[in-house]
């Protein structure tokens, strides 16, 4: 299919627009990001926005109007809340949630019985639909999953081809999809938060609810809720850490690339691929730059993005949620915390942990046994051995494991398949996370219990133990 090229002139808009009425497809912009259109009343013009993008059928579309009273003709009641909420904030970055009429097509919908509505602040995005003559479906014009475009050169990247028109309107002035608030029921509820607050939405209607996630079976009513959304070819993680952790996570990892503040660039040391987020003061800037980040990521060829934490008050909840969106949850710490365990937390335990505190920087190392007797010593030989390393385990004293220290922990290593069951059996719910040691180095084989023997067993133990955590730098 050949791609037209438009422009927001009004003759071209007119040739959008009657694209629009053939049925066709037509990508526009608005504030937020670039809109998928077609015509919201017709069934098989609206299939063909889910073909283009490659999109699920069960995730709804927005439907998109340039005038108040348009909502007529789509909503079949408009509570007195929902109409305050459009005299505050439309035209602008929120989309309201209604019961709709039977004329707007089930495809559009999802199949459920409300539909969003929203009346974008661009410009040229109302005059087109104006011109349309029709309310508009549009999700953005990205192939599915992929970041939201909000720039032409990344929608055309992405659609030229697989739609009729792309009008060119430069760069989004938010950066971040629409807030989503469902108003068909009783409670006000944010489904999708965005470039309109909730403290923004609660200071003109009073109290709403959150809730942007649905189980597997449930249809959403939202956009951005049910799948993998926003995501760029390298996988994204969430690094939590502080400055000094992130430059020791971040020295050997190869081909790497860092999205962070402006205020934080000047102290990342490591060779990473970096890009700027903008300020740390100004939620702004950085929902307006994270989509474009994250695609020229892509074009820099990283294999994998690493993103800072996010804060959970006014816009950045928006930029919090599309990042953590792209990362598809998966978050690391820069500093992992490691608990070894072995019988009386007087021998093997210690040592391995002394090792690992001398050699492992990004680990928090704790050691503690199944059958400890609290305060005991460590055993004299592991701690001439340890000496003789430049190790001091001296004053390390037993301690009997609880819950609470497997809970705490990121990794727990135990010296045998037997200490390994006995912490399956008394936490279940943590058997994930508790290995042997010999497993997770790979050499799938116990560490023998020194104690009693000379120095030269212990000597051989701490040989055995420092092998086996040298194979398991790179994976914890």
């Amino acid at each position: 299919m050949e791609t037209r090229l438009l422009t927001s002139a009004p003759e071209d808009l007119k040739l959008g627009a009657e694209i629009i009425n053939r049925g066709g497809r037509v990508i526009f912009p608005t504030e937020t990001v670039y809109g998928l259109g077609a015509n919201a009343l017709e069934e098989k013009a609206v299939r063909s926005i889910y073909d283009a993008k490659g999109r699920p059928s069960d995730n709804p579309l927005i439907v998109h109007i340039a005038d108040f009273e348009d909502v007529e003709a789509l909503a079949e009641i408009v509570p007195e809340k929902a109409k305050v909420l459009m005299e505050n904030f439309w035209p602008g970055p929120l989309t309201i949630i209604l019961k709709r009429k039977p004329c707007v097509p089930d495809v559009v919908t999802a199949g459920l019985d409300t539909v969003g509505i929203r009346m974008p602040e661009n410009e040229i995005a109302r005059a087109f639909i104006r011109e349309c003559g029709v309310p508009v479906a549009a999700p953005s014009a990205n192939v599915s999953g992929r970041p939201s475009p909000t720039n032409f050169s990344d929608v055309f990247s992405d659609m030229e081809g697989r739609v009729e028109a792309i009008i060119d309107g430069g760069d989004c002035s938010v950066g971040v999809e629409s807030t989503v608030i469902d108003m068909s029921g009783d409670i006000p509820r944010i489904l999708r938060p965005g470039g309109v607050t909730a403290e923004m939405i609660e200071a003109v209607i009073g109290e709403v609810q959150g809730g942007t996630e649905v189980r597997p079976d449930e249809a959403p009513k939202s956009p951005g809720m049910k799948y993998r959304h926003y995501a760029p070819k390298a996988q994204v993680y969430i690094l939590k850490g502080d400055v000094d952790e992130v430059n020791l996570f971040l020295k050997n990892r190869k081909n790497a690339g860092l999205l962070c503040f402006d205020e934080h660039i000047p102290y990342i040391k490591a060779e990473v691929k970096i890009l700027s987020l903008g300020s740390v003061k100004k939620p702004e800037e950085s929902a307006k730059l994270l989509f474009a980040r994250l695609r020229e990521m892509d074009r820099l060829g990283v294999d994998e993005i690493f993103a800072p934490e996010i804060g959970e008050t006014g816009l950045w909840v928006a930029v919090r949620n599309r990042l953590y969106k792209a990362a598809g949850g998966r978050i690391v710490k820069a500093k992992k915390k490691v608990l070894v365990v072995c019988t009386g937390n007087t021998c093997r335990s210690p040592i391995a942990e002394g090792i690992m505190k001398k050699n492992c920087p990004l680990w928090e190392v704790s050691s503690a046994g199944v059958s400890a007797f609290e305060g005991d010593s460590v055993s004299e030989n592991a701690v001439a051995v340890c000496a003789d390393m430049g190790i001091d385990i001296e004053n390390h004293r037993a301690r009997l494991v609880d819950r609470e220290m497997v809970e705490e922990a990121d990794v727990v290593l135990t010296m045998t398949l037997s200490h390994k069951a006995v912490l399956g059996n008394l936490y279940p719910e943590f058997k994930e996370k508790i290995f042997t040691l010999g497993e997770y180095s790979g050499e799938n084989k116990d560490v023998s219990d020194p104690f009693g023997g000379d120095i030269d067993i212990y000597k051989n133990c701490f040989i055995e133990i420092e092998e086996m955590v040298k194979k398991c730098y790179d994976k914890i």
